[in-house]
């Protein structure tokens, strides 16, 4: 009976010790996690843990149970609540928030964990607590992508989304917590943290509120703690913010024709005289403002400018950017309208002036100039610049013609019109008109000496239009142009007649050639007597010969062109035997003995015709000389 009592004492007691481990068995589904409180038991000796403890005590362990592990607790004496896994979503980070921890100071508006404290990314609630962690929200955050077993009674988590820079165009961070920056300081402290995205860093590392020097790169996703930063971009800087409007965060395009001069609003305090700011190294084109700041930059206009046909991630906060030209640029005095007041010779007219004669006289000029990119700075800071005036181009890039048109109203303007009022007061309308040439020439010379002191370049001047406002200027001016018109056709009639006496003589040269070389052919082939008897009796055919002639007939053969020819070639005749005889050899004495009588009956001797010669009449012996002649 003892034996039968004590085996259902021990099945009991089995059933009991079975029961009582089924109530204290626990085993947490999978992806979820566990939370343990008790329920019974004294509280915690510290008492800086209100509701959630480390180890021992009653309320809530901060240590969790595992998934899919068995555990066995002791029945009522610790509940064990399942609850979901924390998953932070790609593109979002997880926001903690410690309802336990130390009391963190009051100067810092978020929790940092102690140095060298791990408590794994928050699932290690026990860690924390007992390692000094600090109640509220916390500078680490929970990257996306990932689960967490974190116990949902002693931290809170929230999801946000990560910070977006879209790509050509810049974030600008303007922190929440950290120190106090000193007064009038424009900017925080520059701090080595990741891109912002080391809370810890930055705060340790002596961080202060307000606008940061850094800029965040467009086309990238930044792991940023919104309750620490604020990140402005273009996505959510909506009509304008913090003095910004969207397109001052695009990057800073300087383009091709221009330079970017640079305003800096931080830095050493410039010098009484000096203009412009010395070049500083180290600072990348601005892009890095800390180097800049900590090399000793002067605040204000730099020497240093950027080059066309580049881009640079700038903070507008920190620089302002005023678009040179240096393009040939042509400036004109005349009439404008409301449409070229930005045009950078917006202020110059045309120039109304008074000749020694009192005549009204209105000119037209134009000037063309190149502003050199190492000059660009001196002339902004020289002719400054309004910092609400111009036209946003596009990240920290101004477009305010307001330096260039100061600059050419005071010292090109002023240059230009001081001349022309100086020439023609003392000038009459005929010396203006024709020495405008020389004007022109004088006024180069004026303006590219006034430009050169500014380093300037002038290019041409021209005298576009001259009007008056009298009608005296038109009629003088018609003169001048009538006297000099006719003088040019004088010139070119001159020209003209020159040109065809050079003709002229040409001909006669040619034919005179033409003649001498056909004589001479027909010379060396018929002999010469033979031509000039030939030439003479063809210009002597060419002989008037009269209509009537009174008298008897000698007076008619008298006046006939054979006659004529007759009696010249009788001359000739003479004068080939007057040359004969001068030119002929002595002639030897015949004595006696050297006569010879006369041959008779010698058929080759010539004989003496007998009985008296018939006389020939007059016509008959003019031809028969003629052929003897020939």
């Amino acid at each position: 009976m003892s034996v039968l009592i004590l085996l259902l004492l021990l099945l009991l007691a089995g059933a009991a010790a079975g029961y009582v481990y089924s109530l204290g068995r626990h085993v947490v589904p999978a992806d979820h996690v566990g939370i343990v409180r008790r329920v019974w038991g004294r509280p915690h000796p510290d008492g800086m843990y209100r509701d959630v403890v480390p180890n021992t005590g009653r309320g809530v362990l901060a240590g969790t149970l595992p998934p899919q592990r068995p555990t066995w607790l002791m029945p009522g004496l610790y509940t064990v609540e399942a609850v979901p896994r924390i998953h932070i979503p790609e593109r979002m980070i997880g926001i903690v928030v410690a309802r336990e921890g130390r009391k963190r100071p009051r100067d810092r508006q978020v929790a940092l964990l102690p140095k060298g404290v791990d408590c794994d990314h928050f699932q290690n609630g026990e860690a924390f607590l007992l390692r000094g962690g600090e109640e509220g929200t916390q500078a680490v955050t929970l990257p996306g992508g990932s689960s967490y077993s974190i116990n949902t009674a002693l931290f809170e988590v929230r999801t946000v989304p990560r910070a977006y820079v879209p790509d050509g165009t810049v974030g600008l961070v303007k922190a929440k917590d950290g120190r106090v920056r000193e007064a009038g300081q424009p900017f925080a402290r520059h701090v080595p943290c990741d891109d912002f995205q080391n809370g810890t860093a930055f705060l340790r590392g002596g961080g202060e509120q307000g606008r940061q020097l850094a800029v965040l790169a467009g086309g990238t996703f930044y792991d940023i703690n919104p309750e620490m930063f604020d990140v402005l971009t273009t996505e959510n800087i909506g009509e304008g913010k913090e003095g910004l409007v969207a397109a001052q965060l695009q990057l800073t395009s300087v383009p091709v024709g221009h330079t970017g001069v640079v305003i800096t609003r931080d830095g050493a305090e410039p010098d009484e005289e000096e203009k412009v700011g010395p070049r500083v190294d180290g600072h990348r084109n601005f892009r890095l403002p800390w180097e800049f700041v900590a090399s000793g930059g002067r605040r204000g206009v730099q020497q240093e400018t950027l080059k066309e046909g580049s881009e640079y991630a700038l903070n507008p906060w920190f620089v302002r950017v005023l678009l040179v030209p240096t393009f040939l640029l042509n400036m004109e005095w005349n009439k404008k309208d409301s449409e070229k007041k930005g045009n950078y010779d917006a202020r110059l007219h045309e120039l109304d002036l008074e000749t020694s004669q009192g005549i009204r006289l209105r000119v037209e000029v134009s000037q063309s100039l190149r502003i050199p990119s190492a000059v660009a700075p001196r002339l902004v800071s020289e002719f400054g610049s309004s910092p609400d005036s111009g036209r946003l181009a596009g990240g920290a890039l101004t477009d305010d013609p307001q330096p260039v048109q100061r600059f050419v109203e005071r010292v090109l303007g002023a240059t230009v019109e001081n001349y022309f009022v100086e020439i023609t007061a003392d000038s009459t309308v005929k010396e203006f008109l024709s020495g405008i040439l020389d004007i022109r020439t004088n006024l180069s010379s004026q303006v590219r000496n006034a430009l050169k002191a500014w380093g300037v370049e002038a290019v041409r001047t021209n005298i576009e239009r001259v009007r008056s406002l009298d009608q005296v200027y038109y009629d003088e001016r018609q003169r001048i142009f009538s006297e000099d018109t006719r003088g040019d056709l004088l010139t070119r009639q001159l020209e003209h007649a020159d040109a065809e006496q050079a003709i002229e003589f040409k001909r006669m040269e040619t034919e005179k050639k033409r003649l001498v070389l056909e004589i001479t052919a027909e010379a060396e082939l018929l002999g010469a007597d033979h031509v000039r008897l030939s030439r003479m009796i063809q210009d002597m055919s060419k002989l008037p010969v009269p209509n009537y002639i009174g008298g008897d007939l000698s007076g008619y053969l008298e006046s006939m062109p054979m006659n004529l020819v007759r009696n010249l070639l009788e001359q000739l005749r003479q004068a080939e035997k007057d040359k004969s005889v001068a030119e002929a050899p002595p002639v030897q004495q015949i004595t006696q003995a050297d006569k010879k009588p006369y041959p008779q009956n010698n058929p080759s001797s010539p004989t003496k015709p007998s009985g008296p010669e018939k006389p020939l009449r007059a016509d008959e012996q003019d031809v028969g000389e003629a052929g003897e002649n020939a």
